[in-house]
Order: C-alpha cells, then structure tokens, then sequence
C-alpha cells in the first residue's frame, strides 16, 4: 500500500510541486554537509532531491545541473521550470549548439546552468567559464565518471578552482564492483554515499511492483547452421592468434568475445605507443576474430536480419576500405557456407519475434490502454522488428532510437523523439521499439511492460531498462532468451552482478575512506597545470600525484626466429601439396624433414593464408591456391 501523500513547503516551490517523502529528507541531510553520491533505484525521486539541494544552496552561489544528452539536460531545465519560482531567465539551458559568446552570456547571468558535460568540459579548458562562484555541481548519471569522460576532468577544476566545492552525484547503479565504485567516487570527490532499495523501510511505501519473467525459445535449425559455421571460422582464427603466441592459456573453442575485446585493446595500446612488427599480424587476425564472434551473437540473440544488415553494411564496407582482417572473412570458404545458410534462415519464422507478438498482444488484451516498451541493442532490429509488428492490428509501433547517424540511418531529431513520446502518452501508439537511448533518465510515459528481445550483460543496463516500468502504477518485465546461446550466459551475468553491486554498495559507506586511499586511478590527460599546494582536503585531492596502474599483459609472445619462418615459408611453398592435407600432417612432416617448429609452421601457414596463397577448404585443412 502506497503512503499517503504530504507535500514540502518552500517560498521557491509551487504548491504541491515536491512530495514530502522520509527518505528523501534523511538523503538531504547527508547532501548537505558532504559530497554525497545517491544511489536510488529508478522513479524513487534522485532529481527531487538535487532540486531541494539546489534550493538551498542558490543563495550561495550559482549551481550547476549536468547530464549527458540533451535531451535528460532539457528535461530537468522543464522539471525545474514546472515545480519551481526561479525566473525563466535564472534557468539557463547551455549545450554545444550555442556559440562561445552566447555561453559566456548564460553562465554569467544563470542562477542555475542546465549543461551537458562536454560542453563545460571545452569552455573550462578554453578559459571561457570558471567555477570558482559554484556553490553546487550536480552529476546526473554520475556512473559515467569514469575514465576520460568529461565529468572527470570537470570536477579535477571544480576541486581546483573553488574555495567550498560540494557535489551531488546521482545514479541507479554505480557499477559492479568495488573498484568500479570507488573510481566513480575518487573521481568526483565523493566522501558519501546514500543508497536505498526497494526493502529499505522508508522507501517501501513509495514503491510499485514489478513483476519479472523470463521466456525461453529455440532458435531454429537453420540459425544453428551459421552459428555453427561462423564458430568454426573463428576458431580457425583463434589458432592463428594462438600460432603467435597469443591467447593461448584456453582452448581455442573457450576463448570468449570478451578476451578478443582486451586483446584488441591491447594491441590498439601498444601499437599506439609505437610498437609495431608482428603487433599487426596479431591486430589483422584479431580484428577478424572479434567481427566473427560478433557475428555469433547476432545470429543467436537477433536473428538473420539483423546478422545480414551487418554484413552488408558494415563488414563489406571495412573490406573496401582495406581492413585486411574483415577481407579475410569475406575470401573464407566457411563464410561463403554461411551466407549461403543464411539465405535459408530469411523463409524460417524468428521465434523470437513470435514470442515478442504474443507477450505484446497478451498485455494489450489484457489492458487495452496499456503502454510497452520493447529494447534492443541495435538500430537494425528495431528496424526489422518494426516491419514485423506494423501489420498486426493490435499494436500501433514506432521506433525510438539516438541522433546520431549510423550506417546510412539518420537516427532521430530531438524534435522526433519529442513527438514520438508524445505520442506514446496520448496513446496514439502503445508500443515503443527502443535501442539504449530510452535506457537512461528520460521521463517516459507510465510504462506497464518492459520487454527485452535479448539480455543484456551489463548489471547498469538491466537496472536501467527494468526501471522503465513500476514508475507509478505496478509493473511486468519479460525477458526473451534464446536457448543454449550467449543469451543465457547474457541473462545470469547481468544478475548476478547486479546481486553483487547491491552487497558492495551496503557495505560501501564503511569501506569507503579505505578504498579512496588505496584505489589506484588511471592516469589521465586532463590538466595542463601543477597542483596548488594549499588546497581544500576533499577526496580527490591528491589524483594527479598517483602512480598509474600496472598494465596486465595478455600475452607473452613465443619468440620465432625469423630464419626459421623463413625456412619454414620456402618449404611450404615447395612440399604443400595439391591435394587437402590437415595441418597436423604439414606440422609432422615439416618436423621430420627440416627439423622446424610447429611454432614456426603455423605462423606460415597463416601468413600464407593471408596472402591468399593457401586457404583452409574446412577447419583444420589447408590446401594450394
């Protein structure tokens, strides 16, 4: 039963503007004597509370709001607007759209500044804005501070700059670990944290249900067959790296996306620094790898078209463009095999899909009025899912997806995502086809169901899109999970770590003062300056002087002489017969003739591969071009 509703008084706030809640007042008394970070799950009022802040610390000097679009930074200028007395003029909205002069203007007049990160991040730099007069800075979805994100180097020159800084970040999930949370916290001064959950005693009057379901389909026969062959490609690739010396702590069919994704970081850092050689082998076949394996996923967690949209779009293009990992996928017999069965999967219904239908006309059938969000990670199955569901009578459809433009798709104006949640509210649609962007902090219509065509495995991401629903009135969260793919592993990954996240952050507030002083920050690139020696003690204080972390080696690469893969190319090219022969065989042979090394062999037979000189007619063969 939900408490019964008492409103705050204040001479800048609006009759019955801002609910009286307990734990709200308890948060606010931590937010005003330390740099606090508010952890609430969604549609429990983190923005009411950095509205009470900032009522209070107006008089003392002019506030800053930040978040990281436009569209969350023009939400809570309206939120403001509406429940406040500040003067529209006092209220100032500044992103990047505007010109320097123009800037200059609004941060001087502006009692309050509405920003995205960016943009204060480029005039503190330039000299164009100071924040010694900042009484307030409040991070919105403060668990981006991570990093170089521009929030990081705005509060490096808050700290620097004013005499009595005091920051609010607000966030729903800070992150999955320890070192993740305190990161956020060291790099934004934090010396508090207020968190709440939906069992907290002060927070269960407000709270709505959600109820949570998850539901298994069976991807059909024909998704398993390119699945099975894109994962035999990437094995082959696996090999390769491991031919290098690379990877090699796994068996090939066990190395994850997640490891092609470090390696590729790694390799991208220390070709950065200068290194190169045998780095760019490693880079071409690791880049092929990781495509491959994103390849995999799409198959099992979306479906053909989306996989195919990849393909056409992206892949060939990077092979015209001379990326020589993605032309290798293209001159691969298997993936030939593959696009082939692919075909096939286009006349197979998606189960998906089916499934999608039936949770979306159960609801509408069984409240007429009811608004559904469904979310996907990529523009291509909103697009696909939208031709699927146009022509049910049930449901009336549109996408909402980012700005940007992506792959020759537009994406959507501010204007358009305005209108489109318009329409969801006035209920000339009832079902909202979503990537990320509908995600984080935007004020979405009352939401019954959130669907998600596929898990996600990052315990932010589930937190978020799950917060979508139970804002006012209770809500259903359904899961759609293929059988035996990386859904599944998708699915238990983002749970169990938001499990974990909940533990860390309850235990979070003791540990802090420790984990500040022991956390080791990245270096960062952010100042131009030294120090000041008389500064104001705060938990960010000493960022610049610490030593950056030990990078961790992935890999320590065999060495090969060149001579011996020298010998080892001359004998290829003269022995490798006509006929397919495994490369066991070639390995043995190569052993026992010229006394070489399956090292040497192997880093061969790939550079001859690449070359376009032998190629691999299935796995584990090889045979003259």
């Amino acid at each position: 039963m939900l408490a019964e509703k008492r409103y705050i008084w204040h001479p800048m706030l609006k009759e019955k503007a801002v609910e009286d809640r307990l734990y709200q007042n308890r948060i606010l008394e931590k937010a005003r004597q330390y740099n606090t970070l508010v952890v609430l799950p969604t549609a429990l009022g983190k923005t009411v509370i950095a509205l009470l802040l900032v009522l209070e610390k107006a008089g003392e000097g002019k506030i800053f709001f930040l978040a990281p679009t436009r569209p969350l930074v023009q939400q809570h200028h309206q939120t403001f607007l509406d429940k406040t007395w500040f003067d529209e003029g006092e209220l100032a909205l500044v992103t990047g759209r505007y010109p320097p002069n123009q800037r200059s203007a609004l941060y001087k007049r502006a009692r309050v500044v509405f920003a995205t990160p960016q943009c204060v991040w480029n005039d503190l730099k330039s000299g164009l804005l100071r924040l010694d007069d900042v009484s307030l800075i409040i991070f919105d979805e403060a668990h981006r501070a991570r990093g170089n994100y521009a929030y990081v180097g705005i509060a490096t020159y808050y700290f620097r700059q004013c005499r009595k800084p005091l920051v609010l970040g607000l966030t729903a999930s800070p992150g999955g670990s320890e070192e993740k949370i305190a990161e956020v916290c060291k790099n934004l001064g934090i010396t508090a944290i207020e968190h709440r959950t939906d069992e907290d005693k002060d927070v269960r009057p407000y709270i709505q249900p959600i109820e949570v379901e998850w539901r298994r389909v069976k991807p059909p026969e024909q998704y398993l067959a390119v699945r099975d062959r894109l994962r035999q490609m990437l094995v082959e690739r696996v090999k390769g790296l491991q031919a290098l010396g690379v990877l090699t702590d796994k068996q090939p069919a066990f190395i994850t996306r997640r490891d092609l994704v470090e390696l590729n970081d790694e390799l991208q850092r220390r070709l950065g620094s200068g290194e190169g050689g045998y780095l760019y082998q490693i880079k071409v076949q690791a880049t092929a790898a990781l495509s491959i394996a994103h390849m995999i996923e799409l198959i099992e967690s979306q479906g053909p078209e989306t996989l195919e949209a990849f393909i056409e779009k992206t892949l060939k293009r990077m092979a015209m463009e001379g990326s020589k990992g993605h032309q290798s996928i293209l001159n691969d017999p298997l993936f030939i095999e593959a696009k082939k069965a692919l075909k096939n999967c286009m006349a197979t219904q998606n189960p998906k899909v089916n499934e999608l239908i039936k949770v979306l006309e159960a609801q509408i059938q069984a409240k007429p009025d009811s608004r559904l969000i469904v979310f996907t990670q990529y523009r291509d199955t909103v697009n696909a899912l939208l031709k699927a569901l146009n022509n049910n009578s049930w449901l009336k459809v549109e996408r909402f997806i980012g700005q940007g433009e992506r792959e020759g798709d537009p994406g959507m104006t501010q204007e358009l995502q305005r209108e489109v949640l318009e329409k969801l509210r006035g209920g000339e649609i009832n079902v909202l086809i979503a990537t990320s962007i509908a995600e984080e902090g935007l004020d979405i219509p009352e939401v019954d169901h959130v669907v998600f065509y596929e898990p996600v495995p990052s315990e932010i991401r589930y937190i978020q899109r799950r917060g979508r629903t139970g804002r006012r009135v209770a809500g259903k969260v359904t899961i759609l999970i293929a059988e035996d793919t990386v859904d599944e592993a998708f699915y238990w990954s983002s749970i169990s770590r938001a499990r974990k996240m909940k533990r860390i952050i309850s235990q979070l507030n003791r540990k802090l003062p420790e984990l500040l002083q022991e956390t080791v920050r990245p270096a960062t690139t952010l100042m131009d300056y030294q120090p000041q020696k008389q500064q104001a003690t705060t938990g960010i204080q000493n960022l610049q002087t610490q030593v950056p972390p030990t990078k961790k080696e992935l890999w320590k690469p065999q060495t090969i002489q060149m001579k011996s893969l020298s010998q080892a190319l001359k004998w290829l090219m003269e022995k490798l017969p006509n006929q397919t022969i495994t490369i066991e065989e070639v390995v043995k042979q190569a052993a026992e003739e010229e006394d070489l090394e399956r090292a040497a062999v192997e880093t061969a037979i790939w550079r001859l591969t690449q070359q376009g000189q032998i190629y691999q007619p299935e796995p584990g063969k090889i045979r003259r071009i």
